[in-house]
């Protein structure tokens, strides 16, 4: 590989794409156009560094810095950063040159369970023998896995006490959900189910929904297992679990035990939910309003496993008029990255609220399809809090129409307001190339003899942003304002200068 060269500024937007991949990866499968597209950026983002760089990467337990320099601050590092670590990386090498195929591999190791890794004989075995020619990391020899303690065995239900009310449910129900397991006739399998429904009905007004989740989840097994359960079997278990969801205090212990457990108990929890699907979502939409920190995000994990049917029930909560519930419902439909919610989303941008404004233009720019870009130059012309907003999210799109957009923006002709401008300026930066040098320079030159103050801050910014696109096309416009004119102008353009130099010699 090349030498370390890309600066801090370069690879902000690399890790955000390989986040979004990773996200998107959890929900769909490996060649989902969400997941395709977030690697193309993220290959596009190598080219442009430069075929002769590369990305060296020390990663942490929840941070990632250039080899040998600060952590990274960017959107997504910390998510990044954790999925690494959980797989033993301790630096990650991207050449300049790596194809889509390479982050591919990459992102098909990332979505691998960390035992599953270790198994296979550990991260960097793996990713050898996909051939990623583009990608290297270093990770410790992997330790042999421990076997795993003997599990206790469960108490026997049936030799509880049998004059408990609530023991003998308990104990028909486990006798009753055994005989479910092995029957492969629809007519029987219709007797035990009410059978099981029954005595789910009495543990739930004993407050006793945990027992009951059990059978939530062997109703779920069976309406999800093509290779055992006939279609008509798996039919009428998929209708017993939305049965079962009907009842809000089962929902919520379900809720509960994904959100809140760890392990097997979240998982299978979770895979009911995505199971009972749409009668599902507005209870842990509630769930997400009600908690915080990890409860939260599992909650909205599971949404965005649901795909298609959690958008319609989030799309009415962002139309919900309530403050911050709309702005829950826009930043998690950001996150479900569903092209889906773009129109909804489109009219949240125009709302009287500048806050779930900005929330939806954020959105927009994690879904990235053509019609999100679109939304977002049309936001250019909204309130200024939203359109600076729009502005800065542009910037991190590699389109170019969001390019051409943000250009336009820099004709000093027309009457744009300055905070804007900046805002654009800075986006120009981020997505560099001669075009937006070009844009920006014309700002830097721009030293009317009359209204110099007017244009100081404003000129000030171009330097800046010139800085970030960097190269020797970066030090020749820089350098005539950097000895003469303006002096904050020009102290700008000198240390402009000595960052990008810093940048090259790295």
């Amino acid at each position: 590989m090349g030498l370390n060269t890309a600066t801090a500024e370069e690879i902000a937007p690399l890790v955000l794409e390989l986040a979004r991949a990773l996200r998107a990866r959890r929900v769909h499968p490996s060649g989902h156009p969400v997941v395709t597209g977030a690697l193309e950026r993220g290959a596009a983002i190598l080219r442009a560094i430069g075929s002769d760089s590369e990305v060296a990467l020390e990663v942490s337990d929840s941070s990632i810095s250039r080899r040998g320099g600060a952590a990274l601050t960017c959107p997504g590092v910390a998510e990044l950063a954790t999925e690494l670590r959980a797989r033993s990386v301790s630096s990650l090498c991207l050449d300049a040159r790596a194809q889509r195929d390479d982050l591919s591999h990459l992102l098909e190791l990332l979505s691998r369970a960390p035992e599953e890794i270790l198994n296979a004989g550990g991260a960097r075995k793996i990713l050898a023998s996909a051939n990623a020619k583009g990608v290297e990391l270093a990770a410790p020899e992997p330790k042999p896995p421990q076997p795993k303690p003997a599990p206790k065995p469960e108490p026997k239900l049936e030799a509880i006490e049998p004059a408990s009310y609530l023991t003998q449910h308990i104990s028909d129900l486990v006798k009753q959900l055994a005989e479910l397991e092995r029957s492969d006739d629809v007519g029987s399998y219709n007797l035990l189910a009410n059978k099981i429904e029954v005595s789910v009905d009495a543990l739930i007004r004993a407050k006793r929904c945990i027992d009951g989740y059990r059978a939530a989840v062997v109703f779920c097994r069976h309406a999800t297992d093509k290779e055992v359960r006939s279609d008509a079997i798996r039919r009428e278990a998929a209708d017993r679990l939305r049965r079962m969801a009907c009842n809000e205090a089962m929902l919520e212990a379900i809720i509960e035990q994904a959100c809140s457990a760890s392990g097997l108990a979240s998982v299978q929890a979770t895979q009911v939910l995505i199971a009972i699907g749409v009668p599902a979502v507005s209870a842990l939409l509630s769930h997400c309003a009600e908690t915080k920190d990890a409860s939260r995000e599992r909650a909205a994990q599971t949404l965005i496993a649901m795909g298609d049917d959690a958008v319609a029930a989030v799309v009415d909560e962002l139309k919900s008029g309530v403050s911050d519930r709309a702005r829950r419902a826009a930043r998690l439909l950001g996150e479900m990255q569903n092209p889906r919610a773009v129109e909804s989303l489109v009219d949240a941008l125009r709302a009287p609220d500048v806050g779930l404004g900005r929330e939806a233009a954020r959105a927009l720019a994690r879904i990235g399809n053509d019609a999100a870009v679109a939304a977002l130059v049309a936001g250019l012309r909204l309130a200024p809090q939203v359109a600076e907003t729009c502005a800065g999210c542009l910037g991190g799109l590699r389109h170019s129409s969001a390019a051409r957009a943000l250009g336009d923006l820099l004709d000093l002709e027309r009457d744009v307001p300055d905070g804007l401008r900046r805002e654009a300026m800075r986006g120009l930066g981020k997505l560099g190339g001669s075009e937006a040098l070009a844009r920006l320079k014309r700002v830097l030159d721009h030293a009317p003899m009359l209204s110099k103050a007017r244009y100081r801050a404003l000129r000030i910014a171009a330097a800046q942003a010139i800085a970030q696109i960097g190269g020797p096309a970066a030090i020749q416009a820089l350098q005539p304002h950097a000895n003469r004119g303006d002096t904050d102008v020009r102290q700008a353009c000198q240390e402009a200068l000595r960052r990008v130099e810093r940048a090259a010699g790295k």
